[in-house]
Parts: C-alpha cells; structure tokens; sequence
C-alpha cells in the first residue's frame, strides 16, 4: 500500500512545472536527473550536500486503520533539502500548494484529501543544505 501512496505523491510532485524550477529540473528531464533530486525513501541514495541540492525525500509514517477496515488513514513525509533555508521553504510552500486539501492519484490508486499536518526546519548536520519537514494525513482505500 505505502509504495502506491509514494508513487502517487511523486507523480504529482514531478507534473509541477514550479516545483521542478526550484529543482533545477524541466517536466522534460532526463529520468536519471530526476531520480538525483527525488528519493523514494527516508534515506538517500546519494549523498546531501551543498553540490546535490535541492533534494527531495519521500517516505510514509505509521498509520492506522480506520473504523471502517478498507480504509487506511495513512501519513506521509516529505523532507526538502536546499541550499538555503529560504529555498528549502520555498520548495515546502509549492509542494503545500500541489498536495494540500487535494486527491492523490496513480495507477490503481486513488485518495482522499491530501491535508498538511505538521511543518518545520530541521537540522541537517550537513553543511550547505538546510533542511524542511512537511508530514501529510491522507486516508486511501486498503489495496489487497
């Protein structure tokens, strides 16, 4: 279920001609381009630093079933890394614009609203790239 929620999350994110601006990306890059600035998971393949921002992380949180057992309320995370903490606001505020109050598609997968429940800076420990938190409610039907 989760790889399907991810899926959709990046779908959107890499349709917005905006966004992929501030990634110094076009919605006709190269895929191997993309994959260096998105990252499906908590961790990096590539290593952060001030040469490989802007960089996205996706990743799902723990959720829980609701009342009625085919529905997931799911949360999901999304950490932006910039070379300043302007820019990695900057990436938050057009991702809230693209997610929030919004249904999340992808192949075989469909959402409920898309809500921002949390937001913040973080630390990073690494230097030249500051960092953001956005963590997303959304609740999706159970896939079997």
């Amino acid at each position: 279920m989760s790889l399907h929620l991810i899926d959709a999350v990046q779908n959107v994110l890499k349709a917005d001609s905006e966004l992929m601006a501030i990634m110094n990306l076009t919605l006709s890059s190269p895929s191997a381009e993309i994959v260096k600035r998105f990252t499906k998971g908590m961790e990096p393949e590539i290593t952060v630093s001030k040469d490989t921002v802007p960089h996205i992380c996706q990743y799902v949180m723990p959720g829980r079933y609701a009342a009625n057992p085919l529905v997931f309320e799911g949360k999901f995370c999304i950490d932006f890394y910039g070379k300043t903490a302007y820019e990695a606001k900057l990436m938050f505020e057009r991702v809230f614009k693209v997610l929030h109050e919004r249904k999340l598609y992808a192949q075989g997968f469909t959402s409920y609203l898309c809500v921002l429940a949390y937001d913040s800076d973080f630390a990073t420990d690494i230097q030249g790239a500051k960092g953001y938190k956005a963590i997303f409610d959304v609740d999706y039907l159970r896939m079997n």
